[in-house]
């Protein structure tokens, strides 16, 4: 999973040394470019601009904001004040915008807006540890479901000391769930940060309609319920439960710890969440989200033949002939 914030110690001292052997700067902002200058001097990113001036102040990269000092430096972690007013950057240098910091929201303007804050419930205070988790798990999605979920006047709410929601005995023993999703009072309620990504994921799936009888999207992600349920480990109690499968599915896709196996084993189902995915965005980012796309699949195309040619065989490629014998019964 991608860590974008003011990294934990041990990533920071990770961070440091990729920096150290310059794997650091091979990363540019956004798809990259040979506008991105990385100096291994200054450890920092510069941007130049048609005239090949470096650039400073404010850059739109991408549908991505970006700062730059006065000397052309980019802000790449952390609160920085710019005119009077107080902003956080990821270390990737994203300004963060309709986005949750730990427990706090950032809006449209980058600003903090404490009535869409994260509610703690009970006396406990999460660790710094929950607070990273919690921003690295909703930096994963769409800007403009985070939006949407503000404007529709719903809450995340962190039970912290409360140990789970249900926990039925299943196939796969007690099963323990940390999430719970209330439609009627509008509210994404979880005891571990760990369970964060599902639970937004319900009411995704439960604010674009595919609960609804006769989904026709819905109807697609069960046929592929067989491998899925090995895949993201489903439980037998909660086969038969659209609002728990659909969690899962986006939890694991989203987070990106099943995504590669999905693509391989479910294209059907990935096509249909990245639609749901971007329903909320609007026209110029869907069709810059969905080049980037197209060019991701392109490559990994390119890369699978490379790949089959390397060995020999594949689309368009004969089995050396002593295979193709030890392969027969």
């Amino acid at each position: 999973m991608k860590r974008y914030r003011m990294l934990p110690i041990a990533l920071a001292a990770a961070a440091v040394c990729m920096m150290c052997e310059s794997a650091f700067a091979m990363d540019a902002p956004g798809s990259g470019g040979a506008d991105w200058y990385y100096s291994q001097k200054s450890h920092c990113w510069y941007y130049y601009d048609k005239n090949e001036n470096v650039h400073k102040g404010w850059l739109n990269y991408e549908g991505e904001w970006y700062w730059f000092n006065s000397e052309g430096r980019m802000t790449d972690g952390g609160y920085q004040g710019i005119d009077d007013r107080r902003y956080y950057f990821f270390v990737n240098g994203h300004m963060a915008w309709n986005q949750y910091v730990g427990l706090k929201y950032f809006n449209g303007d980058g600003q903090e807006d404490r009535d869409h804050d994260i509610r703690v419930i009970g006396k406990q205070n999460p660790t710094s540890e929950d607070r990273d988790l919690i921003t690295d798990y909703l930096y994963e999605i769409p800007r403009s479901w985070i939006a949407c979920f503000v404007k529709d006047g719903w809450e995340l709410m962190f039970y912290k000391k409360k140990s789970y929601f249900a926990a039925p005995a299943t196939d796969m023993g007690i099963y323990y769930v940390r999430h719970s999703v209330d439609t009627h009072y509008k509210k994404v309620k979880f005891t571990d940060a760990d369970a964060v990504l599902q639970g937004f994921g319900e009411y995704v799936g439960y604010r674009a309609g595919c609960y609804q009888s006769g989904d026709e999207r819905m109807k697609k992600l069960w046929n592929d319920f067989p491998a899925l349920r090995n895949i993201l480990e489903i439980p037998d109690y909660y086969a038969d439960n659209p609002q728990f499968y659909f969690g899962k599915i986006f939890a694991g896709y989203v987070s990106g710890e099943s995504r590669d196996e999905m693509i391989h084993n479910t294209p059907e189902t990935c096509e249909v969440l990245e639609e749901i995915l971007h329903l909320q965005d609007d026209e110029e980012t869907r069709l810059r989200l969905q080049a980037q796309r197209e060019a991701a699949r392109k490559e990994r195309r390119e890369y699978e033949a490379l790949a089959a040619e390397a060995e020999g065989y594949g689309p368009g490629y004969k089995r050396p002939k002593e295979e193709v014998e030890d392969s027969q019964p």
